[in-house]
């Protein structure tokens, strides 16, 4: 009986042992714990994906809000290399290469710093709702003066500081910052944007060209009258064709012409005058002094011009009733709209300068009670045209149909008494400044009516 014992017992004993012997190689397993930081800031990043592979084993884990994760990986024998891939939609991806050796801890830390992809941080962005005003460029030491939008959608604003025409600046403004500027060494009244888009500040003795391209401004002078006689009466051109005019401001008619610019042949395609007008102009020399008359017939024999029209162009001009003919000229896509004020009609031309159609144009009528200012903008980028009415201080914009001549809708300016507007991608500028107030004169913007 005791011999069995002891023998059972030695038994049991060397069984005991070889489950010592076996536990440690069974039980053995390394505790992985890890930390994603961000390689700029030291930041913890969350929901990192973490693929970790060693041997055949493959396991998939995402770090917790802290930017950690900790896993415990069984049979990880002698210089077995365990292979970290950690990826994150705003970082690099990266791979991390471990080979654990025989006496290494059980527990392991492992720090990966990700680097962050290339982003451009934008700034928030507030839409209003149509007829809420944004101001676009405000300053404590500057006034606008003027202001033109260029092709790139940047401004070009003429400054003062205290009074307008001394010490004026151009400034190029993105919308955001300044993002160059430059004194002016002449007098500058307003700015003009001619048929190339080309913008121009015009002064007392000169025209100085505003070349923005780029991130930097440049200025180029021009002799005025050059700028006068050969610039500016060109209204717009097709691909093919000039459409310029003979406007003069001391004379109640003017007429439109192409200019083709293949063979520079040119002809004319409508004649503007206002009958009234030029009957008051002409008859003004009815009323004036021998004296003048003499003068008058003096220069008809010089010059062959009529001696009526010296004296309307001298004295008649100068006269409260005297009003220059308005009739505008705009491109909308391959067509040619003249709206001709003085014979209530719209002419639409081809791109050739060939007459299509016409229509009645009498919204400009009763202006006592529709408040209409002999304005007409338009949108370049749109190709709306609008007519600018005031009353009382308030200015509104009406759509014109191109279709019939009438207005669709009017958009009613929130600011009274806001000057320089003009309309861009769908957008109204103008210059105000509240009355009787020590703020400059800033520049605001309106989205307006579809």
């Amino acid at each position: 009986m005791l011999r069995n014992y002891v023998s059972s017992h030695g038994t049991m004993r060397n069984v005991f042992l070889i489950f010592l012997a076996i536990l440690p190689l069974s039980l053995r397993s390394q505790v992985i714990s890890m930390i994603t930081l961000d390689k700029q800031t030291l930041e913890p990043i969350p929901n990192a994906e973490i693929n970790i592979q060693w041997k055949d084993c493959l396991l998939s884990v995402k770090t917790d809000l802290n930017g950690r994760f900790k896993v415990s990986m069984d049979h990880i024998d002698e210089r077995d290399e365990v292979v970290f891939y950690v990826q994150h939609p705003m970082y690099d991806p990266q791979t991390l290469r471990k080979t654990f050796l025989q006496n290494s801890q059980d527990s392991i830390e492992v720090k990966i710093l990700l680097k962050p992809i290339k982003r451009q941080t934008q700034q928030t962005v507030t839409v209003k709702p149509p007829g809420i005003p944004d101001t676009v460029y405000n300053s404590k030491d500057f006034h606008v003066a003027d202001f033109e939008i260029n092709q790139n959608g940047d401004f070009i604003l003429l400054v003062y500081p205290k009074r307008t025409g001394h010490h004026n600046s151009i400034f190029l403004f993105d919308g955001n910052t300044i993002i160059d500027s430059l004194t002016l060494n002449d007098v500058g009244i307003n700015l003009i944007k001619d048929y190339r888009n080309n913008i121009h500040v015009l002064c007392q003795e000169n025209v100085i060209n505003v070349n923005s391209k780029g991130d930097s401004l440049r200025l180029q002078t021009i002799p005025r009258t050059y700028f006068l006689d050969y610039i500016l009466p060109i209204v717009d051109t097709t691909s093919s064709k000039f459409f310029f005019s003979n406007f003069n401001e001391y004379y109640p008619a003017f007429d439109y012409f192409t200019l083709d610019l293949i063979d520079s042949a040119y002809r004319k395609i409508v004649h503007i005058e206002d009958s009234l007008m030029m009957e008051l102009y002409r008859s003004e020399y009815k009323w004036v002094d021998v004296r003048t008359r003499l003068w008058a017939k003096q220069k008809e024999i010089e010059t062959g011009i009529d001696a009526q029209i010296w004296v309307g162009a001298n004295y008649f001009t100068q006269s409260i009733y005297y009003k220059v003919p308005y009739a505008p000229l705009f491109k909308v896509g391959d067509s040619v709209y003249v709206f001709d004020f003085p014979s209530d009609k719209i002419w639409v031309y081809n791109r050739f300068g060939e007459l299509i159609r016409s229509m009645g144009l009498y919204f400009h009528y009763h202006k006592d009670r529709t408040g209409w200012r002999r304005n007409m903008i338009k949108d370049p980028v749109t190709g709306k045209i609008y007519a600018v009415f005031e009353k009382d201080g308030i200015t509104y914009l009406g759509d014109v149909n191109l279709n019939n001549g009438q207005i669709i809708t009017k958009h009613r300016m929130y600011h009274k008494y806001v000057e320089k507007i003009r309309v861009n991608a769908g957008f109204a500028y103008y210059i105000y400044r509240p009355f009787e107030s020590i703020q400059k004169r800033f520049l605001y913007k309106e989205r307006l009516f579809n």
